[in-house]
């Protein structure tokens, strides 16, 4: 019953969710064509024609969605790649049946976290962690900081990456050996602030500072 839109480049991990998900959970895909992808008033015909259930964008994407007059009470909405305002929020969730505020760097491939968006929310939250995936908030120490306390993200799990193709220097860099795990484990230094809120949910507070990429 679930009809997902692939509309992202397959040279961006995102991607991998929309063509393998639906797939192998029984789903249906239906493939944007790149002139559609560069149109949002076609991208925003073909969710119609094919009745799709589930979209993927980045916020940046949602706006020249909803400036094309996209309105959809029966699609899943996923904002991700980017960090998603309250005021875009508001106005996709009203177009929406649901909305997910998602979030992981490519380096922890796909997505690492979720949150469900309420219909009314002042703030956005980037969620709790998915499945097989494992978060700390630690301070410059690496120590775990209180609840409240802004620390910088790790990310571990099954999603981690082995490293970056022929870049020893920049994978010892973002990759690191893991304290709380078994010997051999590694996190993920993001480099992106967070505080986590009595809920157990991560708020995004801006990136700690610049990491060297490339």
């Amino acid at each position: 019953e679930s009809v997902w839109l692939a509309s992202t480049s397959i040279s961006f991990d995102i991607s991998g969710l929309e063509l393998f998900l639906p797939l192998v959970t029984g789903g249906c895909v239906v493939m944007a064509s790149a002139d559609q992808v560069k149109d949002a008033e076609a991208l925003v015909a073909l969710i119609n024609a094919n009745e799709i259930t589930h979209v993927q964008l980045t916020p940046s994407g949602w706006r020249l969605m909803l400036a094309a007059g996209f309105a959809a009470a029966g699609v899943t909405a996923l904002v991700g790649g980017e960090a998603c305002s309250p005021e875009l929020a508001r106005e996709l969730r009203a177009r929406t049946q649901r909305l997910v505020n998602v979030y992981g760097p490519t380096e922890t491939t796909i997505w690492s976290t979720c949150w469900e968006v309420p219909e009314e929310t002042e703030s956005v939250s980037i969620g709790v962690p998915l499945a097989n995936t494992d978060l700390y908030v630690l301070d410059s120490n690496g120590r775990p900081v209180a609840d409240g306390v802004s620390g910088e993200l790790f990310i571990g799990g099954a999603g981690l990456a082995r490293g970056y193709m022929g870049r020893a220097d920049l994978t010892a860099e973002r990759f690191v050996p893991s304290p709380f795990g078994p010997a051999g484990s590694r996190l993920y230094r993001t480099g992106d602030l967070v505080q986590r809120l009595q809920d157990g949910s991560l708020r995004l507070r801006g990136r700690r500072h610049r990491l060297r990429c490339g």
